[in-house]
């Protein structure tokens, strides 16, 4: 009988694979050595093959990522502090992997042909999640703005993930994420309350 943890250890591996080398980086094959799982569990769990496999492992990536996007814009903050912490905190998660494991949404995407094309609405809500959590922290910023301020935090974040990681250092992220709180924090300042004048 398949115990539940080896469905675990093969969205896990699943998903360091998606996160290192892309869709192009896992096959079936690879999955089975980095899972240590059987191969016939594979197609027990995942009829569809690498699609269906590829697809549940990025919804796991919508989850925890979008718990860390959350810890982030959910504080109290300045949105030049929270957007100059997203950045540091992807940089170090980025330096911890020795500057391999990149989005594997972003991956996903970038690998995207005919044959995988059931992918991108997956890639798609996905990032559209995301922007969302972004948006809902976005305090400062006019309701009817913070969609798009969101889509360029995130595709500032995506750009600087891929530099940092083809220059094996953090600069670019560190840079990116200063510049870009510069810029948004000078454009929406905290609006202070309102201070009735004393009576007399």
């Amino acid at each position: 009988m398949e115990r539940p943890e080896s469905k675990i250890r093969i969205i896990d591996a699943t998903l360091d694979l998606l996160c290192r080398s892309g869709l192009s980086g896992v096959a079936i094959n690879q999955v089975v050595a980095a899972s240590t799982a059987p191969k016939g569990s594979i197609y027990h769990f995942f009829p569809g093959g690498k699609l269906e496999l590829a697809s549940v492992a990025l919804k796991e990536a919508e989850r925890g990522e979008g718990q860390w996007f959350r810890g982030i814009f959910d504080q109290r903050e300045s949105i030049a502090q929270k957007v100059e912490l997203l950045f540091t905190s992807a940089a170090n998660l980025l330096e911890e992997s020795e500057f391999m494991k990149g989005c594997p949404v972003a991956a996903v995407a970038l690998d995207l042909d005919r044959d995988s094309e059931g992918l991108r609405p997956v890639c798609r809500a996905i990032f559209t999640t995301w922007q969302n959590i972004i948006a809902a922290g976005l305090d400062e910023v006019p309701e009817r703005d913070r969609a798009r301020v969101a889509e360029f935090i995130l595709a500032a974040l995506e750009g600087a993930l891929i530099l940092s990681r083809t220059e094996a250092t953090k600069e670019p992220l560190l840079r990116a994420g200063k510049m870009l709180a510069e810029i948004l924090g000078g454009k929406y300042r905290a609006v202070a309350p309102e201070v009735s004048a004393p009576p007399g």
